[in-house]
């Protein structure tokens, strides 16, 4: 096994913490939110996030029965979804927020952070991998870290400013004009 395999376990160990603590924020974040919108969009990303914790956890043990990263990592060879046009799917027919939708902005602000920190830590190990195979992983989990992140931006634009998303995103108000 190459000399990497003991700090890309230690990383991708990291990781499953990270992925853990987000589906554990999406979950209550789910369960709290007063608002229909919020909640599809956090359920979206929990789900989102169990299936990224399966693949981390899927070559985490793939690396510890002894396998190089070549075979332990099975990379998507499935498109990953657009998440700047997932918002813009959830909007129509969701009536525009209500008081209640700062409680989702905090909501939506912690959970960026988390993303963003989340970003910084594939980003720092990108830096210092090594191996080929594992680099597309961390890359691959790049890119999805900046998905969830366009995603939250987004919607928590929306709950900020819907008359502004309204006239950025789709070139009318919330009045039709």
């Amino acid at each position: 096994m190459p000399d990497t395999a003991p700090p890309s376990q230690e990383m991708l160990c990291q990781a499953l913490e990270l992925a853990d603590k987000a589906v554990g924020f999406y979950a209550k974040a789910v369960a709290d939110c007063p608002e229909a919108l919020g909640r599809e969009v956090f359920e979206r990303l929990m789900a989102d996030k169990k299936k990224q914790r399966a693949h981390i956890e899927e070559v985490y043990r793939n690396l510890q029965a002894g396998k190089a990263w070549e075979a332990a990592c099975r990379l998507r060879d499935d498109e990953p979804v657009g998440m700047r046009g997932v918002f813009t799917t959830l909007v129509p027919g969701m009536p525009p927020g209500s008081a209640a939708c700062m409680t989702v902005v905090g909501a939506l602000s912690a959970a960026i952070d988390a993303e963003l920190a989340a970003l910084r830590f594939f980003h720092g190990h990108l830096a210092r991998a090594t191996d080929s195979v594992e680099k597309a992983f961390l890359t691959e989990m790049i890119r999805d870290q900046r998905g969830f992140h366009v995603l939250l931006s987004d919607t928590r634009y929306y709950f900020e400013d819907p008359q502004g998303w309204h006239l950025e995103k789709e070139g009318s108000g919330l009045d039709g004009a």
